[in-house]
C-alpha cells in the first residue's frame, strides 16, 4: 500500500468517528433525550372470577373453554329443587301473615266501632241523667209546696241515681273498649312486622333461587373452567373466569426516573412481542399510587442498616387506541414495549 494512502487512513477514521459522535450527540439532544421506553410492560385485563353464591350440585355447564360470552349469558346452573321448595314455603308463609294481618285489621275496625258505640251510649246516658236530676229537683220543689207526695220525690231521686250509675257504667264500657282497641292495634302492628319478616325471607329465598343460575357479569372469553356437571359447588368456590379481552389494557412499569415528564392523556407507542411488526398507539390513563414493591406481599423495609438503594418501578396504565390493527388479539399476560415521547405531554 502506498505510504501516502496509509497516512490518510488514520485521520479519516478519526474524522468519521468524530462525525458519528457529533451526529449521535446531536440526535440525542434533539430527539433521543425526549423519549422514554421500557420493555417491562404487559397486557392486563380486569378478569372476572366466577364463583357460586349458593352451594349446590352443578346441573349443567352450558359454556366451553375459550368460548366468547356476552353479559347475562348463563355459565353454570345448579340443581334448584331445594331452593324452589324453600321459595314455595316462604310464599306460603307470606300468604299466612297477610291473612293474619287482615284479621288483625278487621279486629281493630270492630273495636273502633265498639268504642264509638259506647261513646254514643254515654252521651245518651248523660242526657238521661241530666233529665232525671232535673225531675228530682222539680219534685223537691213541688214537695215543699205540697203538690206531690214524698213517695214521688223518692221515686224521682231513685231514677236520678240510676241514671248516674248508668253514666258510670257507660264510661267504664268506653274505657274497656278503648283498651280492647289498643290491644287489637298492637296485634295489627305485630302482624305487620311478621309480614315484613316473611317478605324478607321470601325475597332471600327468591334471590337464592335466582343465584342457582350463574350468569356472566360482562362480555369476554371463558377460561380456566373447572366446573363440571355433578360436581358440588361450595359458596364462593371458583368455577371459571371471564376475561374481557376487548377491554384489555397495558401496564408499563417505568423507572421512577422516567415518569417525571409523563402526564395522563399523553400518547405512546406500543409494540407487542407477539406482533413485533405491528406498531400500535395508546394513551397514558393513570399512574399507580405507589411503586410496585409497595404492593408486594412483603414490602421492603428500608429503615435498616443493610439499606441498598434500588431504582423503583411505577406501574403506568395505558389504554390502546381503538380499533386495533387487524389480526391483533389482546391476551392478558403478553409482553409489550412502550415508547413515550415526553414532548407529547404538552
Amino acid at each position: 500500500m502506498d505510504s501516502r494512502v496509509q497516512r490518510f487512513i488514520f485521520p479519516a477514521l478519526l474524522a468519521l468517528l468524530a462525525l458519528l459522535l457529533v451526529g449521535g450527540g446531536l440526535w440525542w439532544w434533539l430527539e433521543g433525550r425526549h423519549w422514554q421506553s421500557t420493555d417491562n410492560a404487559y397486557v392486563e385485563a380486569d378478569i372476572a372470577v366466577i364463583a357460586a353464591r349458593v352451594p349446590g350440585y352443578i346441573a349443567t355447564v352450558p359454556v366451553a373453554d375459550n368460548q366468547p360470552v356476552a353479559k347475562g349469558d348463563p355459565l353454570v346452573t345448579l340443581v334448584d329443587a331445594d331452593y324452589r321448595a324453600a321459595f314455595a314455603k316462604a310464599e306460603a308463609e307470606v300468604e299466612r301473615q297477610r291473612r293474619a294481618q287482615g284479621s288483625a285489621s278487621a279486629e281493630v275496625a270492630v273495636e273502633t266501632s265498639t268504642v264509638k258505640e259506647s261513646e254514643a251510649a254515654l252521651v245518651a246516658a248523660e242526657a238521661d241523667a241530666r233529665r232525671a236530676a232535673a225531675d228530682a229537683a222539680r219534685a223537691e220543689g213541688l214537695l215543699a209546696q205540697g203538690w206531690v207526695t214524698r213517695a214521688t220525690v223518692d221515686a224521682r231521686r231513685a231514677e236520678a241515681e240510676t241514671s248516674a250509675a248508668r253514666v258510670a257504667e257507660k264510661r267504664a264500657a268506653i274505657a274497656s273498649a278503648r283498651a280492647q282497641r289498643q290491644v287489637a292495634t298492637g296485634g295489627m302492628g305485630g302482624a305487620g312486622a311478621a309480614l315484613k319478616a316473611a317478605l324478607a325471607v321470601r325475597d332471600a329465598a327468591a334471590l337464592d333461587l335466582e343465584n342457582t343460575v350463574i350468569r356472566s357479569p360482562g362480555s369476554g372469553i371463558v377460561g380456566n373452567r373447572t366446573a363440571r356437571p355433578g360436581q358440588f359447588a361450595r359458596s364462593g368456590q371458583q368455577l371459571m373466569v371471564v376475561v374481557p379481552s376487548a377491554e384489555a389494557y397495558v401496564v408499563a412499569n417505568f423507572k421512577e426516573t422516567q415518569i417525571a415528564g409523563m402526564k395522563p392523556g399523553m400518547p405512546v407507542r406500543v409494540t407487542l412481542d407477539a406482533y413485533p411488526d405491528i406498531r400500535m398507539t395508546g394513551r397514558v390513563d393513570s399512574f399507580s399510587p405507589a411503586s410496585g414493591s409497595r404492593f408486594s406481599i412483603i414490602p421492603p423495609e428500608n429503615a435498616t442498616g443493610n439499606f441498598t438503594r434500588i431504582v423503583q418501578r411505577v406501574p403506568v396504565k395505558i389504554h390502546l387506541d381503538q380499533p386495533l390493527p387487524e389480526g391483533v388479539a389482546l391476551t392478558p399476560g403478553l409482553s409489550a414495549r412502550i415508547e413515550a415521547d415526553l414532548r407529547q405531554a404538552q
